[in-house]
């Protein structure tokens, strides 16, 4: 074979590889169909592509979430129309004014007695003669009542002034510093290493720091200063050097409800509240002083912490939280009966050649000794605690039986291993340590409630100083207590006889009442009085128009009947949804037999609440049914959305606190006719569904808001995959164009090269005849 033979055969078969590599791109569309073609971009495209399936899958979970905040916007559209309807349905009521009227043949002898209605008892209307009216007022009746120093409360160290309480801390013993009121004093060291010898040293101290006002003295380990102005408030007293300050314990954690379970904290049952987080912390709040705890939380970042109320304290309790921790081994309770652990005796396989002195001891014995093994003995008191060295949740449970009756299992006092855990809640418990602290102690007072109407004040009355203006002083603190209590229509005085009087400062009928700790110590038997509206003469002689002048004015009828003349009888208008009882005595001697009268109730107003009450259940389905795949926002469903394939990033959607929207949450009630009396109260009806609105419209625009963000990124995740796919495309996909055109001619150099192979085997076969 000649040279040029080769060279077109090694030609042709070039020329086929290119030709079946050019075939397989148009076939495929890919100029990279493996690693082989161009590892770089078959592993970069693949990875390109992966992400790009990742985000397509999340796709569903986006549009499953749209539609569950449409199918909530739905449910929110539909309740807004209800409530409109409730609020339209309370307009009607205001407006109706179809009450029901009976009219009676009076003279100015007359007496009706009216019941039901609007009326919680049986009222008697009379005319009345003109008087002038009295004020509500009470008098300290009880002889020789000490206002200049009142005796302090039994068990208590309550003094003449406002005192502070410092308990005794040895680190006293070398003297300090402490600010009292803002200015500093150092203490000198003590004559005596006790409560009296720092008081002592503290009042020697305070002429030369130029602190004037106050009296110190000692009562036990307590050290106290007491201000003399018996009006202001304790002594404000600060630690600055030198000085060992009490710590109380501490137990702290971020709330979270997905790892909270049956919670005691101070051994209180603690409510969980469906977990949300107001509502666990109004429980701990409301069992604080039982457990013996104070609580402090931020909202922002849900921390908790629990401080005990006892100075030096270890951290208070709080269990049935799933917290961070390492894994526990099983463990089991035993009680110890040292009598019977003498020489000679066993316990859990060891032997003790010499007896047991306490449960201590006999940890330690047992955790020394070889044959105790894979376990270990703590000490609780008098009691044994054996935990297994294995731990995790299939540590194997303690045995109950120990070898020895004087070590008996506990009932009940089993505890299982535990594994790992880093996902629950992180809890911090701080000791408390012990030290010096104070304690204020408001001066010695007569202390009482002092009620008027509806409003109460609690009310203490400190003793007087020694200035000329003492009793002014005491007074305006008094006044001043009165006022901050709402109490502004009474007034305190003191009488010739230097004794306590409130008075109220209008004539009207409202009733003040004393209560509680020294009332009868001050008022003795004497604590109610009520007061009366002043009677003006009627502007008409008419006996018709004066009852009619009579029901309109006075407080205990005016708007619960309305009076009329109707042709010279009396015309009453029942105000209210519920059945008048009216009876009658014409001539008011009790001589003759009284007439009795029904006056109907509204019935529209009536049936409006029944309408009202329909569309509050209404409301209430409307919530049950705007679900979406079984998530209803709308009853405080948490929605989950999940934006990129590592999972990090994603939004959580609820109702404003996790409570749904429902008629209880909106503040929304059944409503009873006699609701529908009096146009005020359904004023506030109107005044509730409105905010009912405001809430739901809120919720809305929350739920609008979260929409536009799901809706936002769902046209993100989009791009992306396009993006991702498009350039994973880039790096693969073939040219078809150029592929086709690369195929034409390929072709063509296959047939010229053909051509020349036949040629160049022609010259080879005449040369060859002409060698024959």
């Amino acid at each position: 074979m000649s040279k040029a033979v080769r060279s077109n055969l090694l030609s042709l078969q070039n020329t086929a590889d290119l030709m079946a590599k050019t075939q397989e791109r148009l076939a495929t569309g890919n100029k990279v169909n493996s690693a082989l073609d161009n590892p770089t971009n078959f592993f970069t495209a693949s990875a390109l592509n992966s992400r790009a399936g990742d985000l397509n899958a999340l796709m569903d979970n986006m549009a499953n979430g749209i539609k569950t905040l449409e199918a909530a916007d739905n449910g929110l559209t539909s309740i807004t129309k209800t409530l409109e309807s409730m609020q339209s349905t309370l307009r009607q009521a205001r407006q109706d004014k179809s009450f029901q009227v009976d009219t009676y043949e009076v003279n100015k002898l007359s007496t009706l007695k009216v019941n039901g209605g609007r009326f919680g008892a049986e009222t008697e209307i009379r005319l009345q003669e003109p008087t002038g009216g009295t004020k509500a007022t009470l008098a300290a009746s009880v002889p020789g009542v000490n206002y200049v120093n009142p005796p302090a409360t039994a068990g208590t160290l309550e003094g003449p002034g406002p005192r502070t309480l410092i308990e005794y801390d040895p680190s006293f013993d070398d003297g300090g510093k402490i600010r009292i009121d803002g200015k500093e004093l150092t203490i000198g060291t003590p004559g005596s290493n006790d409560a009296s010898g720092v008081a002592a040293a503290i009042n020697t101290a305070m002429g030369p720091a130029g602190i004037t006002g106050y009296t110190v003295s000692s009562s036990g380990n307590k050290i106290i200063i007491e201000a003399n102005d018996k009006t202001v408030s304790s002594p404000d007293i600060e630690f600055v050097a030198g000085i060992t300050t009490a710590k109380f314990g501490e137990t702290s954690f971020i709330y979270n409800k997905d790892n909270v379970g049956t919670v005691k904290a101070g051994g209180q049952n603690i409510s969980t509240g469906g977990g949300t987080f107001s509502t666990f912390v109004s429980s701990l709040q409301e069992n604080a002083e039982a457990g013996g705890y104070e609580v402090s939380f931020d909202i922002a970042t849900q921390r908790i912490t629990l401080k005990s109320t006892t100075q030096g304290g270890p951290a208070p309790t709080i269990e049935g939280l799933r917290e961070n921790g390492p894994a526990t081994g099983a463990s089991q309770a035993f009680e110890v009966n040292i009598g019977s652990l003498g020489p000679g005796s066993t316990a859990f396989g060891v032997t003790f050649a010499t007896g047991v002195a306490s449960a201590a001891d006999l940890a330690a014995r047992l955790n020394a000794d070889p044959a105790f093994a894979g376990r270990h003995a703590t000490a609780d008191g008098s009691n044994l605690i054996v935990t297994n060295t294995t731990t995790g949740a299939s540590s194997p449970a303690i045995s109950t039986t120990s070898g020895n009756p004087g070590v008996s299992a506990v009932a009940g006092g089993a505890v299982a291993g535990t594994d790992a855990i880093s996902d629950g809640i992180s809890v911090t418990r701080l000791a408390g340590v012990n030290g010096a602290y104070t304690e204020a102690v408001e001066a010695a007072s007569h202390k009482f409630t002092l009620t008027y109407g509806t409003k109460s004040a609690e009310i203490n009355v400190v003793g007087r100083d020694g200035s000329p203006h003492a009793q002014a002083n005491q007074l305006k603190l008094i006044n001043d207590q009165l006022l901050a209590a709402g109490l502004y229509d009474i007034e305190a005085s003191f009488d010739a006889n230097d004794q306590l009087v409130f008075k109220a400062l209008t004539e009207e009928s409202k009733t003040l009442a004393v209560s509680g700790e020294n009332s009868t110590d001050l008022f003795g038997t004497t604590t109610v009085s009520t007061g009366s509206p002043a009677v003006s003469a009627y502007k008409s002689s008419n006996a018709v128009d004066q009852f009619v002048e009579e029901i309109n004015r006075n407080p205990d009828t005016a708007g619960y009947i309305r009076a009329s003349n109707d042709n010279g009888k009396l015309r009453i208008e029942n105000l209210s949804t519920q059945e008048l009882s009216v009876e009658l005595d014409k001539d008011g001697d009790g001589v003759g037999s009284p007439t009795n009268h029904k006056i109907a109730g509204n019935a529209t107003r009536a049936n409006l609440a029944s309408e009202f009450n329909e569309l509050k259940n209404q409301l209430d389905r409307l919530a049950d049914d705007a679900s979406f795949n079984g998530i209803n926002l709308l009853r405080g469903d948490n929605l989950r959305i999940t934006f990129n394939e590592s999972g990090n990033s994603f939004i959580e959607i609820q109702s404003k606190d996790g409570a749904g929207i429902s008629a209880n949450t909106l503040d929304l009630r059944h409503l009873n006719a006699i609701d529908l009396d009096a146009d005020m109260d359904i004023d506030k009806l109107l005044d509730g569904v409105k905010l009912a609105l405001s809430s739901v419209r809120s919720q809305a625009s929350k739920f609008g808001s979260n929409l536009s963000i799901v809706q936002n990124r769902q046209s993100f995740t989009k791009q992306m995959i396009n993006t991702l796919e498009t350039g994973a495309a880039n790096l693969t996909l073939a040219d078809m164009n150029e592929e086709a055109a690369n195929l034409l001619a390929l072709q063509t150099r296959q047939s010229l090269s053909s051509s020349s192979l036949s040629l160049a085997s022609q010259a080879d076969q005449s040369v060859l005849q002409l060698l024959q």
